[in-house]
């Protein structure tokens, strides 16, 4: 106080610095609370956590991703099996009959030929 050139007989200048301290002192305090969570490691684990969080996420997401491609691809496998079931003619559906080769006369060849397509 005397380097600051007041009386030191002053007590009201004295109790406003105390006071004064006092509130810089509970600020430091409060400071020092909030450095715990401005240390690096505090930061690191939280980033961390972070990023854990994000991957998860990132994890869910990919899985109903995956999930939609085999419903679509069930899907579309089905419609296919069914397409193939129709285009598949049984043999037994066409009726066959005999042609007999041991006519040498192409007219006869040719009658046998448009039964033939008109079976099929």
């Amino acid at each position: 106080m005397l380097k600051m050139g007041y009386d030191p007989s002053n007590i009201n200048f004295a109790k406003e610095l105390v006071k004064k301290k006092n509130v810089e002192v509970s600020a430091l305090r409060k400071e020092l609370k909030f450095l715990a969570s401005k240390d690096p490691m505090t930061q690191e684990i939280e980033e961390n956590e972070t990023q854990k969080s994000d991957m998860m996420k990132l994890i869910m997401e990919q899985n109903l991703q995956i999930k939609q491609m085999e419903d679509q691809m069930e899907k579309l496998v089905k419609e296919k099996e069914e397409v193939v079931k129709k285009a598949n003619i049984s043999i037994d559906v066409v009726p066959l009959t005999p042609i007999s080769i041991t006519t040498t006369s192409t007219t006869c060849i040719i009658e046998k030929a448009e039964q033939f397509v008109d079976v099929v």
